[in-house]
């Protein structure tokens, strides 16, 4: 069952227009930047990569100029920057290299 929003910015990198309306308040956006920032990655889905939505974002919503808003929509903004840094092969290529257990502590007699 597909979620239907009935905000008029609802797009598909911003379902329900949450990043938007976040930004739009600006100063008066009162946090927490990471709530929202969940909120929005949990919205997207598991088809859509965050960091494709996030770089869309960032372009569309005008938010690569510096300096950037301060306060919780600065925190937001600085969110999706770091969102857009991690596409989803660079995840999977950290996510799924096999960790050293053990040391040296573990090889001893």
């Amino acid at each position: 069952m597909a979620i239907r929003y009935l905000s008029e910015h609802d797009s598909p990198d911003d379902p329900g227009g949450l990043i938007r309306e976040a930004l739009g308040l600006g100063e008066e956006f009162p946090g927490p930047a990471e709530d929202v920032a969940l909120a929005w990655i949990l919205r997207l889905g598991q088809d859509r990569d965050p960091a494709e939505a996030a770089t869309r974002l960032i372009a569309d919503y005008e938010l690569d100029r510096e300096p950037g808003p301060g306060g919780a929509c600065g925190r937001l903004v600085a969110i999706l920057r770091e969102t857009a840094e991690f596409p989803a092969q660079r995840m999977t290529r950290h996510l799924c290299q096999p960790r050293r257990r053990g040391g040296w502590r573990r090889k001893r007699p």
